[in-house]
């Protein structure tokens, strides 16, 4: 079974009156069962940190019962090459750390709606890049929907 690791950004949209929101909880309710599916401390944190209490307890729900992955100094380090070497700006070094954990823990793929910083072949080409040069395996960093137009591809 491949496994799945969550950026905020998925659950956050599970709630969305919106084709992003629609497209998450079609994944959530029909394929989400296929993986894996991890989140970490920081994940948590983020959805932690929502303004509206009754949105935070139903995101936090979402996510209730996966396994939750730790920052250790290993995730960190490997953040802050993200950073250093430009893949990811310095001023989004949660984007860098979401990786770094996913990669650190041998995660499959990552799961964003953040095609600002994350969601983009040349941040995955790059990222890999990386990884190799220090030792870590790829990763996979795909959207919620490009997933499950593509399912097939990345479940065999």
């Amino acid at each position: 079974m491949k496994s799945i690791y969550l950026d905020s950004s998925v659950p956050s949209a599970y709630y969305e009156r919106s084709e992003r929101g629609r497209v998450t909880r079609k994944w959530w309710d029909e394929k989400i069962k296929s993986y894996k599916v991890l989140v970490s401390v920081l994940t948590l944190r983020e959805l932690e940190a929502l303004k509206t209490e009754e949105r935070r307890r139903a995101l936090l729900l979402l996510v209730k019962g996966f396994p939750v992955l730790k920052v250790d100094s290993a995730a960190q380090e490997l953040a802050a090459s993200y950073i250093e070497k430009k893949v990811i700006p310095p001023n989004v070094p949660n984007d860098a750390l979401h990786i770094a954990l996913a990669v650190i823990n041998k995660v499959d793929m990552l799961l964003s709606w953040d095609f600002a910083h994350m969601v983009r072949p040349e941040v995955e080409r790059k990222i890999n890049i990386l990884n190799m040069m220090s030792g870590y395996s790829r990763i996979c960093i795909i959207s919620p929907e490009k997933l499950l137009k593509e399912e097939r591809s990345y479940l065999a």
